[in-house]
């Protein structure tokens, strides 16, 4: 779960007695005043998609992983799911090293070199295309709304009120399958969030395996204004389960 201020501040983590530092949980949220981020809300809403990749993985997992002679089956189902877990981190962590670069290009305009310089060039071009006339775009600006949630968002343009978020993928996106399903919901979360304009909002999908290639999707103003009923009404349910309102007044927040 991430946290944040009621100003917009990041509060991942927490200084324990000792000097170290722990996640940031739902106590601290009670006490702090914290706000739970727009991932964190979304997490009560059922996701197939991702759900079936997972599944896919332990079953990967198991045709990978035979038996060993004379080992017990929890020991067996125990490996297999270490595998899997695996297998799913590396996949977050390389996705995370090439967000990082890219947000590094939008915020100081490098990197020129290295590697995933040809992730980031296939990105930077897919946005201009898309947007050609939009110059003032801002990377990883953090918030929190009144209604109470907040989040930091990939890239976005005051001026247009354009989000876009970047989501890593693996493949060359050449086999027709359908990339974008419930990411509207974020975006509308993010722009409403940020108090944009309303404006068309965008997926990129920026493959892990196949440096250089990219794939977008543009979302409506009517597919966002959707988005956003579906995440308010996650942010009620979230509410009520954790039993904790976040809804905060902007006067206390200043």
């Amino acid at each position: 779960m991430h946290w944040y201020t009621q100003s917009g501040e990041p509060r991942y983590e927490q200084l324990t007695q000792k000097g170290g530092l722990r996640s940031t949980d739902l106590r601290d949220a009670r006490k702090q005043g914290l706000v739970p981020s727009v991932t964190t809300v979304l997490a009560v809403v059922a996701k197939p998609q991702l759900e079936n990749w997972k599944r896919e993985q332990a079953v990967m997992a198991a045709l990978t992983l035979p038996r060993r002679e004379g080992e017990s089956e929890k020991s067996w189902l125990y490996r297999i799911d270490m595998d899997s877990r695996a297998q799913t981190e590396a996949a977050a962590s390389e996705g995370n090293r090439i967000h990082d670069a890219i947000e590094a290009y939008y915020k100081d305009g490098y990197p020129t070199s290295g590697p995933y310089i040809k992730h980031v060039r296939a990105t930077v071009a897919e946005i201009k295309r898309l947007y050609p006339e939009v110059k003032d775009w801002r990377s990883e600006d953090s918030f929190a709304h009144p209604s109470g949630y907040g989040g930091k968002v990939d890239l976005h343009s005051p001026s247009a009120g354009i989000v876009i978020d970047f989501k890593g993928k693996d493949g060359d996106f050449s086999d027709g399958k359908k990339l974008a399903y419930d990411q509207h919901w974020q975006l509308a979360a993010y722009q409403r969030g940020l108090r944009l304009p309303v404006a068309p909002c965008a997926n990129l999908f920026v493959s892990r395996t196949h440096p250089g290639k990219v794939a977008s999707h543009v979302w409506t103003p009517d597919d966002i204004a959707e988005g956003w009923e579906v995440f308010a009404a996650a942010l009620g349910l979230w509410k009520a389960l954790k039993r904790l309102d976040t809804s905060f007044s902007t006067q206390k927040a200043a």
